[in-house]
C-alpha cells in the first residue's frame, strides 16, 4: 500500500512540477502533463509501471469528467442558435483539413485506418486552450473571437458524435449496417437523457440543489452511473460517452452552471494523469522514428489549418483582420484528438503510431499556437495582413453594406445594434442625422440592409474599417458594446487620425460593464461612458422621486416597458 501511494504521490508531484514550467513559460499545462509523462517514459521509474493501470483508471475518470462537463456545456439548444457563419466554417474546415490531412498521410505511408485517424486529429482546435487565451487578452467578445468559439463549437460536436461511433464499434470493423445502428443506439440514449431532463432530474436537482455538497455528490454519482450503465455489455458504448449523457441531462437545470463550477478543479485534477499517461506511454526512441511525420504534420496545423479557415472566411466577405485573427484558434489540436486516439487505438481501428503523432503534434503546435494567438496583433502587422489580404474579397458581399463605398459627413456611427443600438438608432434618425451601423452579427446586417439601413459589417477593432465609415467627419459615435479594451484602443486610433487630418472634434459615446472601465474610457478621450447599472439606478431614482405618490404613472411606465419588450 505504501508502495502504490509512494507511487502516485510522485508521478502527481512530476506532474505539478511539469504544469508549473509550462506556466512559467506561458504554456498551456496540458504540455507539462505531457513533458512530465515522456520524463517518466525516459528514466524507466518503476514507480510509474508498479501503478500504471491504476494511473489509466483515473485518467479515464478524467476523461468521462470531461465529457460530463461538455454535455452540461455544450446542450443540444446550441445548436439551433449558432450561427450560419459558424456552422459553414466549422463544418468546411473539418471536411476540409481532414481530406488534407488523410492525403498528407497516405503520402508519408500510412496505413488507410491510420491516416484517417491522423487526418481527424489534425482537424479539431482545442476550446479549452483558445478560450483561456482570449479571456486573458480580454476577446472574447470580439468578432473574431466569437466566430472562433462559434466553429469550435461546431467541432466539439462532431468530436463528441465520432467518439460515440467510436465507442459502438467494440474493437471490430464497422459496416455501413453497424455505424446505423449505433447512430440510432445513440440517438435513443440522447433522446432518453432529453426526456430525463426536462420530466424528472429538474424537480430533482432542485431538491438537492438546497445543499452545495449533496449537489456535488449527487452529481458525480450520477455521471458514475449513466457511464457504467453506457458501458455495460447490453448497450456497449463507453463510460466516457456516458459521462457525455449524464451532463446533457444535466443541461437543462437551473443548478447547472453550479454544478459546472464544483466539478471543473476536479476533471482538471483527473484529466492531468490522462496527460501524464500518454505522455509515459511515449519513448523518445519513438518520438526519433516518427521525427519527421510529426514535424510535417505540426507544419501542417500551424499554417495550414488557419490558411483553410482564412478561404471559408474570405469566400464568406469577413475583412482580412477579422478572418485572421479567427484563424488562428486552430493552429493546434485538440485535447479530444488526443482521446480520439487513445479510441482509436483502443478500439483496434488504428496502429500505436497514432498516438506518438498526435502526443508529439499536440506539443509542438499548443506551444506554437500560445504564442501565436497571445501576439497576433504584431504578428498581423507584421506580416499576417499580407497573407490575409490574398483571401479578402475586393468586391463588395452579400453582408458589406453600400455604406462601405460612400463618404458621408456629419454622420452618426452606430457600433452595436443589439437590445440598446436598436432603440438608440431611430432617435438619432429623427434628430436627423444620417446613421451608420456597425455590428459583427451577419443577420442583423442583413435585416437592417433590408430596411434600407446603412449598415457594415464588421467590429470597432478592425481599424481598417475606419475609412470607409469617414469617422474623421462623423460628428457623432455611439457604441452599445460594453468592450473597454477595443474602445480604448479604437480611441487612441480616432486622436491619432485627429491629429494627421482636420482639427475638428467628434462627440464620442461608449459603454462600459462597470466603473472601472468606465473610468479607463474618460482616461482616453471618451465624453460620456454609458455603465448601465449606473443609468438604470439614476432613471429608478427619478420615477420615485417625482412619482412615487403617482401609482398610475408607475403602471403607465410599467405597460410601456412591457409593450418594448414585448411582454
Amino acid at each position: 500500500m505504501t508502495d502504490v501511494f509512494g507511487g502516485l504521490a510522485g508521478v502527481l508531484g512530476l506532474a505539478a512540477v511539469g504544469g508549473v514550467a509550462a506556466k512559467a513559460l506561458k504554456q498551456p499545462a496540458i504540455i507539462g502533463y505531457l513533458a512530465a509523462g515522456l520524463l517518466i517514459s525516459a528514466s524507466g521509474w518503476r514507480g510509474y509501471g508498479n501503478n500504471e493501470q491504476i494511473i489509466r483508471l483515473l485518467g479515464t475518470m478524467g476523461v468521462t469528467l470531461l465529457l460530463f462537463l461538455a454535455g452540461m456545456e455544450l446542450p443540444l439548444s446550441e445548436l439551433r442558435r449558432m450561427g450560419k457563419v459558424s456552422l459553414i466554417t466549422g463544418i468546411c474546415q473539418i471536411i476540409i483539413t481532414s481530406l488534407v490531412g488523410w492525403g498528407i498521410s497516405r503520402i508519408l505511408g500510412f496505413g488507410p485506418a491510420e491516416s484517417v485517424f491522423l487526418g481527424i486529429g489534425l482537424t479539431f482546435g482545442s476550446t479549452i486552450l483558445v478560450i483561456k487565451l482570449l479571456s486573458e487578452k480580454g476577446e472574447t467578445q470580439s468578432l473574431h473571437g466569437k466566430i472562433a468559439m462559434g466553429y469550435l463549437l461546431v467541432q466539439d460536436f462532431v468530436a463528441i458524435g465520432l467518439l460515440v461511433v467510436l465507442a459502438g464499434t467494440n474493437g471490430g470493423q464497422a459496416t455501413l449496417i453497424d455505424i446505423v445502428l449505433i447512430a440510432v443506439k445513440a440517438a435513443a440514449m440522447t433522446a432518453g437523457a432529453v426526456w430525463l431532463s426536462e420530466k424528472v432530474l429538474k424537480q430533482a436537482v432542485d431538491y438537492l440543489g438546497e445543499s452545495t455538497e449533496t449537489l456535488f455528490i449527487s452529481s458525480i454519482g450520477w455521471c458514475l452511473a449513466v457511464a457504467a450503465i453506457a458501458a455495460s455489455p447490453w448497450v456497449g458504448f463507453s463510460v466516457e460517452i456516458g459521462g457525455f449523457l449524464a451532463g446533457l441531462s444535466l443541461a437543462a437545470t437551473v443548478e447547472h452552471a453550479q454544478i459546472i463550477s464544483r466539478v471543473r478543479p476536479l476533471r482538471d485534477f483527473f484529466l492531468t494523469w490522462f496527460f501524464v499517461s500518454m505522455g509515459a506511454g511515449v519513448t523518445l526512441s519513438q518520438i526519433g522514428r516518427m521525427w519527421l511525420p510529426s514535424l510535417i504534420m505540426s507544419v501542417y496545423v500551424i499554417a495550414g489549418n488557419p490558411l483553410i479557415v482564412m478561404a471559408i472566411l474570405g469566400a464568406l466577405g469577413y475583412r482580412k483582420r477579422t478572418m485572421f485573427m479567427a484563424s488562428l484558434a486552430v493552429g493546434q489540436i485538440s485535447e479530444f484528438s488526443l482521446i480520439l486516439a487513445v479510441g482509436a487505438v483502443a478500439a483496434k481501428q488504428a496502429g500505436s503510431e497514432i498516438l506518438i503523432i498526435l502526443t508529439t503534434v499536440a506539443m509542438i503546435t499548443m506551444t506554437t499556437s500560445a504564442y501565436v494567438i497571445t501576439h497576433a496583433e504584431k504578428i498581423y502587422k507584421s506580416f499576417g495582413s499580407k497573407i490575409a489580404d490574398l483571401f479578402e474579397k475586393k468586391q463588395s458581399s452579400n453582408i458589406t453594406s453600400e455604406a462601405e463605398q460612400s463618404m458621408p459627413e456629419n454622420h452618426a456611427v452606430l457600433f452595436g445594434h443589439n437590445r440598446m443600438g436598436s432603440i438608440i438608432r431611430p432617435a438619432l434618425e429623427r434628430l436627423g442625422f444620417e446613421v451608420i451601423v456597425v455590428d459583427f452579427n451577419p443577420a442583423v446586417i442583413e435585416k437592417l440592409k433590408q430596411q434600407n439601413i446603412n449598415a457594415v459589417f464588421g467590429d470597432m477593432a478592425d481599424h481598417e474599417l475606419f475609412q470607409s465609415l469617414n469617422l474623421e467627419k462623423a460628428k457623432l459615435v455611439v457604441s452599445t458594446v460594453p468592450d473597454a479594451t477595443d474602445e480604448a484602443q479604437f480611441l487612441e486610433e480616432l486622436s491619432g487620425s485627429r491629429k494627421k487630418s482636420l482639427p475638428r472634434r467628434q462627440t464620442v459615446i461608449l459603454t462600459a460593464r462597470d466603473t472601472e472601465g468606465a473610468k479607463t474610457l474618460y482616461r482616453v478621450g471618451a465624453d460620456y461612458v454609458l455603465v448601465p447599472h449606473l443609468v438604470g439606478g439614476e432613471y429608478l431614482a427619478g420615477i420615485l422621486e417625482k412619482h412615487i405618490s403617482d401609482a398610475d404613472f408607475i403602471t403607465r411606465e410599467g405597460k410601456r416597458h412591457r409593450g418594448m419588450i414585448g411582454a
